[in-house]
């Protein structure tokens, strides 16, 4: 029961898990799982497949123009090479499921294939020595803040390592330069490369903290849909949605569970002469002693006012439930401080227990001008079939408050599986 509550509390993962009409390709190319747990982390595979894809084109559409119109050395050979390593980008991220090992690949292919096209092709004159500069921002935006950090130093290395080596003369096919163009080459590009990987560290940075605040408001959106504002417990949606699913259990696997109707008595002289504070005081003390009552497995949920409900599964008999109502009713006539005085209430007690067929959806019968719901596609529990066994449990608690006692069971169970167990609930409910 507590790991449905978790589950419909959290809703839809932030994750993207879900791909946009345009990332339909790409999800070919992208595990489902990823290693990484950053929400991010799906977003930024996708956006290294457009990367890996758009490079091999650009690379492929420029090679002629490097190789047969320039004339540039060693250019049709690397640009070979930086072709296999984009392939082997989107291997290594459907193979290894790790944004992190396959961004670093790809940006370390780049990295090389620059750093090398610059040291033999006129060091800081190079064609390839500015380019050197974009990669701090293919890092924030693939690695993110930490990755893209470490990218930005690693970059700095080499474009100032390239300058250094350049002005002492140690590449070859260095074109006369003086010493100060060469300097303020070097410096440029360096300022460069800091600049643009500051900028990105600003953006990235920024869109993670939007990312903060958006996880955090959705988290407590979902509480407040499913939660209880004044108590913290289980809402009257996430009580339906809990009992339908304990329902299927209970009739696929058994054993039946029991639903409990609880409304307290002399509430409203408790809000009449000591205020709705203190009656919220009440409530959340009430709240409490329910929530030490049961098992952890158990759901406890405020219906509303001062009508509370509790899920119970696994009931093994009828004396179960009579020990605990009477355990439950004992937690609440406990005298509850309320500032420097005590206050009183009471509870009665109304049980149902499930499956229960008569609640159930072959037996539904509708209005004419009232379509009926289509039938549940896993069984016959829905929740028509909730809402009549709430009303069964609450005929019982009005049935107990009329009678002045504690609790009162539903006696009826129509389930054929149960008929073994009739027998417990047929007899006449035991004295408060």
């Amino acid at each position: 029961m507590g790991r449905l509550a978790n589950k419909l509390r959290e809703g839809n993962a932030l994750s993207s898990g879900g791909e946009a009409p345009d990332d339909r390709w790409g999800a070919l190319l992208v595990p489902r799982e990823l290693v990484e747990e950053h929400p991010r982390s799906r977003d930024r595979a996708f956006l290294l497949v457009r990367y890996t894809v758009i490079a091999a084109i650009f690379t492929a559409c420029f090679s002629p123009y490097f190789f047969v119109y320039l004339k540039l050395p060693y250019t049709l050979l690397l640009n070979l090479l930086y072709l296999v390593s984009l392939a082997a980008t989107l291997v290594i991220l459907r193979r290894t499921r790790s944004l992190r090992i396959a961004a670093n690949w790809t940006l370390s292919s780049a990295f090389g294939v620059l750093l090398f096209q610059s040291c033999v092709l006129g060091g800081v004159s190079a064609l390839a020595y500015p380019w050197l500069a974009s990669l701090p921002v293919a890092a924030m935006l693939l690695r993110g803040v930490r990755g893209g950090a470490v990218w930005t130093f690693v970059t700095m290395g080499g474009v100032i390592g390239i300058g250094i080596a350049d002005a002492m003369g140690l590449l070859p096919a260095s074109p006369t330069m003086s010493g100060t163009a060469r300097g303020a080459t070097t410096v440029t590009i360096a300022s460069l490369t800091v600049a643009l990987g500051a900028l990105a560290w600003l953006a990235e940075s920024r869109a993670d903290e939007l990312l903060s605040d958006l996880q955090l408001q959705k988290q407590v959106f979902q509480e407040r849909a499913v939660r209880d504002w004044l108590t913290g417990l289980a809402n009257r949606s996430l009580l339906t949605e809990c009992l339908i699913q304990s329902w299927e259990r209970s009739r696929r696997h058994g054993p039946r569970g029991a639903l409990f109707f609880i409304d307290l008595n002399d509430f409203k002289l408790v809000n009449d002469e000591h205020g709705h504070s203190a009656g919220d005081q009440v409530l959340r003390k009430v709240a409490l002693r329910l929530q030490d009552a049961v098992r952890s497995s158990d759901l406890v949920g405020r219906i509303g006012g001062d009508e509370f409900a509790l899920i119970i599964e696994g009931v093994e008999s009828r004396n179960d439930v009579a020990v605990l109502a009477d355990k439950i009713a004992e937690a609440i006539e406990r005298p509850i401080g309320v500032g420097d005085t005590e206050v009183h209430v009471g509870a009665s007690i109304g049980v149902a227990f499930f499956p229960d067929r008569d609640c159930q959806f072959d037996d539904r019968v509708t209005l004419p001008s009232i379509s009926a719901n289509p039938a549940p596609g896993r069984g016959e529990v829905d929740h028509e079939s909730v809402r009549r066994l709430v009303e069964k449990a609450d005929a019982a608690m009005y049935t107990a408050k009329r009678k002045a006692l504690r609790y009162w069971i539903h006696e009826h169970v129509a389930d054929e599986t149960l008929r073994s167990t009739t027998s417990l609930v047929s007899e006449p409910p035991p004295a408060a």
